[in-house]
């Protein structure tokens, strides 16, 4: 049931009190009195007025000012979780104003328990369902297929990117340069955003912009409320965004964005001191609504953050690393494709880069040249596992186009990756396409074909990748087909198995509000893996399992491995695994906002003595708020074997983060983290001993004024094995040229 309740329009001039009472009030009898009313009614459009010429809107948080009485009010929000189509347990209104910088939206948050609000400080990009918060998407092209999502909790930290409709995945790495603050009062909070027009990306005089405005109210219940119904089974979770009207572009849509950096690292090691001045720049230039230009040169792409350690003393594969360096940010979801086409972090140390992207409604392309000092390394894939040489100095170019025809989508792609020292390259190009019928069904396909002589003779290789599934409020069941030739290779993507041949299947059976439990899921899951090759299988799995989810934010899974095997090489017996897997993830308290572990436990393979072996491979990470400004996380990550009763495997990645927040803007964050390999000698096997260890740490200061305006200032040591310790002082400051005079101006 998704209602579309048109008699709960209460008058803006009414107490925010009584609003709310009447609101609840009238909800309840139209859900009692017309349940058939779905979402098949019209929903509604969200109106913009704009500023006087005169108008300054204060950015305070506060909905206090004139200007906002003239705003429409809209306040007819559903609940979408727990239960669907509920009327929500809390009021929400939102008005929107614009001048001719900027769009501005106002979001009153009513409260009847307001010492309940959730309102922490955290870093950017890390506002969560644990949290009292808000957000708003963006859909300034109209074709619902991408949207620009902002965030800010009760705090006013704040989180941003991209959604995409394809994969319907919210990707954090895109930041824009926007702005938010928040303010308590005794209804509840509320919030402004200032969303400027330089950071949405719109289509020339084209208005048919959508908008959604979500709230998330973590309880005992968490629940999550959107200004238009979200059906289970929707296309995506941003299918029925509503109609934003009323906004006037500005005469002006050129804007250019300007941030030089510099960055000052003292490091000591083995070698001695060294002391490195890098300077950078940072252009963004859109000459017209649809086209965007990137340029970086120089660009200090070293982390502030350190990577997560992941356990590698037991697997054949490559294991992936997110993307934190924001020249890659742009048009991010552009790149995304069926496939992991495209994976940015195989980049080690670009000189410079250059990107364009367009997008308009009919159709959207990126495309980026990058040449890299290298220093890394080239995967090379196989179908056991995965081989890795030193990356040389490269030039790259990559570009994609994407077309939106309704309920389909086409897609093509081209890169192509040259070495230096005439080591060769690799040339790939390929297609894509995904469909939605409009009901339950739908489908995504790419192929890739590759061309390849580094490193090795030439080979051409090719990739099909199919999904077909039907999604529905009850039921979900898929099936996917991923093929690969031994010859095919994606430098620029991550590809750590080729020459194969996947196919999986998927099926779920869920049920609502049973009991206590908001969700009970049944659900299995089939994989085999075959070399193309040789006919043989490499992999092979059935897991049937269940699903919960309950108050408290409460998920638990559990699946049962009876039959899982694994070939470690061409000419190995197959492996045959037993083993239960498990997960747990709860907000047990508004101080312990998080609890996340995962474990399998049975008999697993062990991939350097080739067989089967009691074991265990267990991850937690526990998130504590202990005070609003004090933040503290940690995270473990461990695996063990066991033979003849005896442990002749184990390893351990642990990382613990502390964070103090000065303000929303200025934090002090601390993080240490140690990894340690333990392997037992077995000379009838002829496996030697293997023992080595690894630890980091680091502190650094942050302030961020905005997307391209901040601050480092920290230091770190790490070491490895027995090895000397290396230490490092430094200092970034990145700033953006057209917001100078205000940051100095200021008092």
């Amino acid at each position: 049931m998704y209602l579309v309740d048109q008699a709960c329009v209460v008058p803006a001039h009414l107490h925010a009190a009584e609003s709310f009472a009447m609101n609840r009030c009238l909800m309840a009898v139209v859900t009692l009195v017309t349940p058939c009313l779905l979402f098949a009614q019209s929903i509604d459009a969200i109106q913009a007025v704009a500023l006087q010429p005169n108008e300054v809107l204060p950015l305070d948080g506060t909905l206090s000012h004139p200007a906002w009485r003239r705003a429409p009010m809209f306040e007819r929000f559903i609940e979408r979780d727990p239960v669907n189509g509920a009327a929500p347990p809390q009021a929400t209104q939102v008005q929107v104003l614009f001048d001719s910088n900027a769009i501005y939206v106002g979001v009153t948050a009513l409260d009847t328990q307001p010492s309940l609000i959730r309102d922490v400080l955290v870093r950017a990009d890390q506002v969560s369902r644990s949290q009292d918060f808000v957000v708003v998407y963006i859909d300034a092209i109209g074709q619902r297929q991408s949207a620009q999502f902002f965030r800010v909790n009760a705090a006013g930290s704040t989180s941003d990117g991209m959604h995409t409709a394809a994969d319907d995945r919210e990707d954090f790495a895109p930041d824009f340069d926007w702005d938010a603050a928040t303010a308590r009062n005794a209804q509840g909070w509320s919030a402004v955003f200032r969303l400027p027009f330089a950071s949405l990306r719109f289509s020339e005089g084209r208005l048919d912009w959508k908008i959604m405005v979500a709230r998330r109210l973590p309880r005992e219940q968490f629940h999550l409320m959107a200004s238009v119904p979200i059906p289970r089974d929707s296309p995506s979770f941003i299918h029925t965004m509503q109609p934003l009207q009323g906004v006037v572009l500005p005469e002006e849509h050129s804007f250019l964005t300007v941030r030089p950096s510099l960055s000052l690292r003292a490091r000591r090691d083995e070698a001695g001191v060294r002391n490195d001045v890098a300077a950078s720049l940072d252009v963004k230039w859109r000459p017209r609504a649809e086209l965007v230009f990137d340029a970086t040169l120089n660009p200090d792409f070293s982390q502030v953050a350190l990577d997560v350690p992941q356990l590698a003393g037991n697997t054949r594969f490559a294991l992936s690393l997110p993307e934190k360096r924001a020249f890659f940010f742009e048009s991010a979801d552009l790149l995304s494709t069926p496939t992991d086409a495209f994976y940015t972090r195989s980049f080690t140390e670009p000189r410079w880069g250059v990107r364009a992207t367009w997008r308009s409604p009919e159709w959207a392309g990126s495309g980026f040249l990058v040449d890299d000092r290298g220093g890394g390394v080239v995967l090379l894939p196989g179908p056991y596992g995965t081989g890795a040489i030193v990356q040389p100095a490269s030039r790259s170019m990559a570009a994609r186009v994407h077309g939106d025809q309704g309920s389909l989508q086409l897609g093509a792609l081209v890169s192509s990756r040259r070495y230096a020292n005439a080591a060769g390259q690799n040339d790939v190009v390929g297609v894509d396409g995904s469909w939605h019928g409009g009901g339950a069904w739908r489908a995504r396909a790419q192929w890739l074909h590759s061309r390849t002589d580094a490193y090795t003779r030439r080979v051409d290789g090719d990739r099909v990748y199919a999904k077909l599934w039907r999604l529905t409020d009850e039921s979900e069941m898929n099936i996917a087909v991923d093929d690969s030739g031994a010859g095919f290779r994606q430098d620029m993507g991550f590809v750590n198995q080729v020459g194969v041949r996947r196919v999986t299947g998927f099926a779920s059976r869920t049920w609502h509000g049973l009991g206590q439990l908001n969700e009970f899921a049944i659900n299995a899951q089939v994989e085999q893996v075959r070399d193309r090759a040789l006919g043989q299988v490499v992999s092979q799995d059935f897991r049937p399992g269940i699903y919960v989810s309950a108050a408290r934010n409460l998920e638990w899974w559990l699946e049962a491995h009876p039959l899982s095997m694994v070939r470690l090489t061409a000419d190995a017996p197959l492996l045959h695994q037993r083993y239960l897997a498990s997960g747990l993830a709860v907000s047990p308290a508004p101080w312990f906002p998080l609890l996340d572990t995962d474990f399998n436990i049975g008999r697993l393979a062990d991939t350097v003595a080739g067989e089967v072996r009691p074991g265990l491979r267990w991850n937690l990470t526990a998130k504590l708020r202990a005070m609003s400004h004090l933040e503290a996380e940690a995270t473990l990550s461990t695996a063990r074997l066991k033979n003849d009763g005896a442990k002749v495997y184990r390893e351990t990645a642990v990382q613990t983060l502390v964070v103090w927040h000065f303000d929303a803007s200025q934090n002090l964050r601390a993080i240490v983290q140690s990894s340690s390999l333990d392997r037992r000698a077995e000379v009838s096997r002829s496996i030697a001993a293997q023992h080595d260890r690894s630890r980091a740490g680091s502190l650094t200061y942050t302030w961020r004024h905005s997307a391209g305006t901040m601050l480092y200032v920290g230091g770190g040591q790490a070491r490895s094995g027995d090895g000397p310790v290396t230490r490092e002082v430094f200092v970034k400051l990145q700033f953006d040229t057209d917001r100078l005079p205000g940051l100095l101006a200021r008092p």
